[in-house]
């Protein structure tokens, strides 16, 4: 059974620059519509017909995506409890019970891009990643059984999951595989790989 000290919150932000970044492209693509507007309500009309709609369209979509990007890429929260792992990432969110985690590694810090590729042989199938942190942790993770069976069920996934103190939540994690009386003898990779 793991005690209190297993839990661990981490609420894991983009950088201040990532954030600088988007909020003057929003401010900025914003700024250029409102005056565009203001200026065809009190004057002559900088853009007109067709152009007005493909104007308004395209400044428009750009303030959307920028917006979206912000509320689902910047912040993702981690919960480590006694039952799994929760993350919760912008309107996704997934839930690992303690019998589905396999395995736990500090990951090498590098981009999404370079990680997507896969070129230590480690096939990522889901990326939980905020935008500017290339540190984290990768977990193996049953599926398929939702944490009842053997574990000959399910086949074994592998995440990655941004971390600011991927050495901590590594540790809090490998305790709780540790705990997990369904691996006895599983596999632990709690300590840091070279970075």
């Amino acid at each position: 059974m793991t005690s209190r000290n297993n839990s661990y919150f981490e609420h894991v932000r983009a950088s201040g620059r990532v954030f600088s970044f988007l909020g003057l492209l929003l401010g900025a693509t914003g700024g250029v519509v409102t005056g565009v507007a203001i200026k065809g309500l009190i004057g002559d009309p900088l853009v007109s017909g067709g152009g007005a709609v493909a104007f308004y369209a395209t400044f428009s979509a750009s303030s959307l995506i920028t917006l979206f990007v912000m509320l689902n890429y910047l912040m993702m929260s981690l919960q480590v409890s006694k039952d799994g792992l929760d993350i919760k990432f912008g309107m996704k969110a997934a839930s690992v019970e303690r019998v589905e985690l396999i395995a736990v590694r500090v990951a090498d810090t590098r981009s999404r891009m370079s990680r997507a590729l896969g070129q230590d042989g480690r096939k990522i199938s889901q990326m939980w990643t905020v935008l500017g942190v290339g540190s984290g942790i990768e977990i193996d993770v049953l599926s398929g059984q939702n944490g009842e069976g053997d574990g000959d069920d399910g086949k074994a996934e592998t995440w990655f999951v941004s971390s600011r103190d991927p050495a901590r939540l590594c540790e809090k994690l490998a305790s709780l595989i540790a705990s997990s009386p369904s691996l006895a003898g599983g596999e632990l990779e709690g300590r840091p790989s070279s970075s």
